[in-house]
């Protein structure tokens, strides 16, 4: 049978075509050891979908604002519902692009932050960092520790000296970024876990996350969500906070000295109020104008302090929130019929492997 089977099978191709029933009988013939392999296979997918750990995804979608000229503000908001950026085909469009905010999300300044912003953990009673986390999933393990106090304890002592040597000392700031390694490996999870997708049609930005708890993915999106905001907000208002800020400081060190002309003003003034002389004329006069003066500058700037605050307001983008972060119910991984489907499939086509290379395997074997 196996040699009837074979010469079936070296029929398959003839004069550079293939023979559709001879390769149907193949398979046919092989069909054990397709269903072996799919069996296998299936059995390993259902073991990786039911040991794999759980996870969760949560998403936040929001609408950046963005300022339009020609006063479209309306007509563009219509147009992005329908899906057309209409600010931008006619390049009106002032705000900050969008095409940024995956930059700003990956960039170190935003990971570091929100390592060490505060979350709930299903295993910790008390809110603790990403960077809590970190350092203690790397806690040594007993065996670890018997090493180190045994076989290595010569190294041990020799590490807890230096390092309390280098504790007397303080860290020199170089004025530069200074990562440890343990912030480095929270980074990295955190630009693992943290997605953000831009929309270049609508606009749209989305925000997600994957984690294995479900209340800890949704906390994670939304803070990440309002460190991006503050990012762009701090961004785009960057000149004009500055200017408020150089406004704010003339504006306190002149109240100050208006305060002082001012009284010292009118002390003199209900000093003198029945006194006739040309000295105390002269003197009423010099005070007079020295108040008149930080009067008129001191209004000045309190003019230029409410202008530079409404800049601010004026040049701050305002979000939208399409779709807010929220605690998820389904569970989003492991996707156990994907995971039967491709193990079929793959049994399927490694079964198809295993009969092909037997084929090709006996036609070596009998020509050489």
């Amino acid at each position: 049978m196996n040699i009837e089977n074979t010469k079936v099978n070296l029929q398959i191709i003839k004069d550079d075509e293939i023979d559709l029933i001879a390769l149907v009988k193949t398979i046919w013939n092989g069909r054990k050891t397709i269903y072996y392999s799919i069996g296998v296979a299936v059995f390993i997918g259902l073991i990786i979908a039911f040991t794999s750990p759980a996870k969760y995804e949560a998403y936040c979608t929001l609408i950046p604002s963005e300022e339009k000229k020609g006063g479209m503000g309306n007509l563009s908001a219509l147009a992005g519902m329908a899906g057309i950026n209409l600010g931008s085909m006619i390049g009106q469009s002032s705000g900050i692009p969008a095409e940024i905010y995956p930059q700003v999300v990956n960039s170190y300044p935003f990971k570091k932050e929100m390592v060490h912003q505060k979350f709930h953990f299903e295993d910790y009673a008390e809110p603790i960092s990403l960077y809590e986390y970190a350092v203690a999933d790397t806690i040594e393990s007993l065996g670890g520790k018997v090493v180190k106090y045994t076989i290595r304890l010569p190294w041990t002592i020799k590490n807890a000296l230096s390092n309390s040597d280098l504790g007397e000392e303080e860290v020199p700031d170089y004025g530069v970024l200074n990562l440890s390694e343990e912030e480095l490996m929270a980074m990295g999870a955190v630009e693992e876990v943290v997605l953000i997708e831009v929309d270049k049609k609508t606009g749209l930005i989305n925000v997600s996350a994957e984690l294995g708890e479900a209340v800890l993915v949704a906390q994670v999106v939304q803070k990440a969500v309002e460190l991006l905001q503050g990012y762009i907000i701090k961004y785009k208002t960057k000149q004009a906070r500055e200017h408020l800020e150089f406004i704010q400081r003339q504006f306190d060190d002149k109240k100050i000295e208006y305060e002082k002309a001012q009284r010292t003003f009118y002390s003199y003034k209900d000093q003198h109020r029945n006194m006739v002389s040309e000295r105390v004329n002269l003197e009423f006069q010099r005070l007079s104008d020295e108040y008149d003066m930080s009067s008129s500058v001191f209004k000045g700037l309190a003019q230029q302090l409410e202008q530079a605050k409404i800049a601010v307001n004026e040049q701050t983008p305002a979000f939208t929130i399409l779709e807010p972060a929220k605690v998820p119910i389904k569970k989003s991984a492991p996707k156990k019929k994907i995971i039967l489907i491709v193990s079929v499939f793959l049994g399927g086509f490694l079964g198809l492997g295993i009969v092909f290379g037997k084929l090709a395997w006996s036609h070596i074997k009998k020509n050489f």
